[in-house]
């Protein structure tokens, strides 16, 4: 049985993307991102070699066009950490230092 974990850096920067999404929509445009976040993960549980490869360990989905995450896949522990997730409108050099 796989399971999905977030990083300390992972929570951080959901709750970000979270806070800005809210600030610049609204709260249903808000539970949208949650609801494709929930999927996504679900999508990740039966196929966790979804995301495009970033590294040999990171992988990469895009959620929305403004946004995505990044994570890793360990086989061996079958476990799946979301490392990271980023506005796509930033400086991704600003983001990506951090994973």
């Amino acid at each position: 049985m796989i399971e999905i974990e977030t990083s300390d850096e992972g929570r951080m920067s959901f709750l970000d993307v979270s806070a800005f999404v809210l600030f610049k929509w609204n709260y249903k445009i808000l539970q949208n991102f949650i609801d494709i976040v929930d999927q996504t993960q679900k999508r990740l549980l039966i196929n966790p070699q979804l995301g495009k490869p970033f590294t040999a360990t990171v992988r990469k989905i895009v959620l929305h066009k403004n946004a995505s995450f990044y994570y890793e896949f360990d086989e061996n522990l079958k476990k799946i950490t979301i490392l990271l997730f980023i506005d796509n409108r930033c400086n991704p050099k600003d983001y990506l230092k951090l994973l």
